[in-house]
């Protein structure tokens, strides 16, 4: 489910208010592109939003999976945008409203659930199409046999990193590298296996040179015949 956000600044604190954890705000930027994160402290992990673009306010935003409590006072890569207390206001199926209260301020954030693909990622679909010349194929033709072609090549890299390296190939690892690639990244690790699984387990001639037999005497004709009624 994806979400429309707003944001509304507020002059003061209302009163009364009682949080429900910590939140931080970071700005990032990874193979999807730049977008800001939304991170609360919630039962022990941090939930929130991807939120496209760099601002809050009319953004879409993608709800994100679990991420360790850690993140509360450590950036990584990621550019610190703001940090502080937030409460739910409200938190119904399809409409939600979030306090954040910081050093910054107090603001109130709230997310509609919208159908469908959020308008940046039809954006990208449909530019993808013309840039590839594929602007009047099927869409939903293309992005399965996409996601296909990943899932053949994540797992062959797969069986063959388990096959040359065992126990010492941490499978979670790499699955969790390549999902941020495209088909040609997957493709450039996978054939780095391949040569690997090559040199380990050269693979046989397709096919055998059949000696041609030894011409005796003068009969030079009557064994040329020969070759060609047998062949």
């Amino acid at each position: 489910m994806h979400w429309k956000l707003t944001e509304q600044r507020l002059d003061e604190m209302p009163e009364g208010m009682a949080f429900d954890g910590r939140y931080v705000v970071h700005r990032h930027h990874d193979g999807q592109g730049a977008h800001i994160d939304l991170r609360l402290e919630a039962g022990g992990v941090l939930m929130g939003w991807r939120v496209a673009g760099m601002a809050l306010d009319g953004a879409y935003a993608t709800e994100k999976a679990p991420h360790p409590l850690s993140w509360l006072d450590q950036d990584g890569d990621a550019v610190r945008e703001d940090g502080g207390r937030y409460a739910w206001r409200t938190r119904e199926a399809e409409r939600r409203e979030l306090l954040l209260a910081s050093d910054n301020g107090v603001r109130v954030i709230t997310a509609e659930a919208k159908p469908g693909l959020p308008p940046p990622t039809q954006e990208r679909i449909i530019a993808a199409l013309i840039d590839t010349g594929h602007a009047d194929g099927d869409p939903a033709v293309l992005v399965r046999d996409g996601i296909t072609a990943r899932h053949r090549a994540i797992e062959r890299l797969c069986g063959l990193g388990r096959e040359l390296d065992g126990e010492a190939f941490d499978e979670v690892v790499w699955r969790d590298a390549l999902r941020s690639l495209d088909l040609d990244g997957i493709h450039r690790h996978l054939r780095a296996f391949e040569v690997r699984f090559d040199r380990k387990y050269p693979p046989e001639p397709v096919s055998q040179p059949e000696p041609l037999p030894v011409i005796q005497g003068d009969d030079r004709f009557a064994a040329a015949m020969t070759i060609v009624r047998d062949n």
